[in-house]
């Protein structure tokens, strides 16, 4: 990283080297002294790659939403710091764990000249990125794809534990085989899943639905089979046809089964916060789940989330 940290730093005339400036692409760091300056840099992108390819990194000594001159935009004269004018409060800021190097950078690629997105750093080491995230407190993560299922799950957690960020929105970048995984995943705290293989346009609109506090599955996944063997907790569920569901209350399920908080769907729905709690207690009661989350694992699995 030592390398890339020098490259960072423009030339002057007969070779003089320029004093750093202080961006959205790291902050100041003294120009006689890249060895620190590459160890901020690591901190929060271990990718060469991604940092080629994005541009943009927050410091490990810059507050994560700073406000003032400095928010205004980066002077660093790169290409795409120089169009960076927007205050920071107003983009969503995105944190990539993926091991592969290209699949990062490529990701970094597409969010990087997204309006409304910036991602502000990467690492292919989950572990680090429990504490990276924790200093940053991005809004968004996309988490590649691991070993298994649990251990993504176990990621997912981890991620939005107390000492990380826990009001991250988290995307597992892998497909849900079934209803099954997508509740699972609900479960673990994640907001959904697509695969790499997903087109652009999908891509960038799953992480904009995610910032925006909604829930994306991309694939949608296959329904689940009628067994014999059924989780007993399912067995005589009362479908939403035959629930004796208002209107309202089929409305507010649909919302809750998508991720959004009883402030979110009242303003989604024209309708008070007390009101829409109202609804949701009285469908809760119909169909027979004692809270928020079963009420919205019983949506996606009635079909109504979409």
């Amino acid at each position: 990283m030592a390398a890339v940290s020098k490259l960072a730093v423009p030339a002057g005339p007969r070779g003089r080297r320029l004093p750093a400036r202080r961006g959205a692409c790291g902050g100041a760091t003294p120009v006689d002294a890249p060895a620190a300056g590459a160890s901020r840099l690591h901190t929060e992108i271990d990718n060469p790659l991604d940092l080629i390819a994005g541009h943009q990194l927050l410091a490990e000594t810059v507050p994560p939403r700073s406000a003032g001159p400095a928010a205004a935009g980066c002077g660093c004269g790169h290409p795409m710091c120089v169009e960076e004018r927007r205050d920071r409060t107003e983009v969503a800021r995105v944190f990539l764990v993926e091991r592969h190097s290209v699949a990062s950078a490529g990701l970094r690629s597409v969010l990087a000249t997204v309006p409304g997105l910036a991602v502000v750093g990467s690492t292919g080491d989950r572990l680090r990125a429990v504490a990276a995230v924790g200093r940053i407190a991005p809004d968004v993560i996309l988490l590649g794809r691991g070993a298994s299922l649990e251990e993504d799950l176990a990621a997912v957690v981890a991620l939005r534990g107390p000492d990380a960020a826990p009001a991250a929105r988290v995307l597992l970048l892998r497909r849900a085989e079934s209803t099954a995984e997508a509740s699972r995943m609900l479960l673990a705290g994640a907001s959904g899943c697509f695969p790499l293989e997903l087109a652009e346009d999908r891509i960038i609109g799953a992480v904009q639905l995610a910032a925006a506090g909604g829930s994306v599955f991309l694939p949608a996944p296959p329904p689940a089979r009628a067994h014999a063997t059924a989780p007993a907790q399912h067995v005589g569920e009362l479908p939403p046809a035959r629930a004796g569901l208002t209107e309202r209350e089929r409305e507010v399920l649909v919302k809750l089964g998508l991720g959004l908080s009883n402030a979110e769907i009242g303003r989604e729905l024209a309708l008070a916060e007390a009101t829409v709690k109202k609804h949701l207690t009285q469908a809760m009661r119909k169909i027979g789940q004692p809270d928020r989350l079963r009420a919205a694992l019983y949506a996606h699995r009635h079909g109504l989330a979409g």
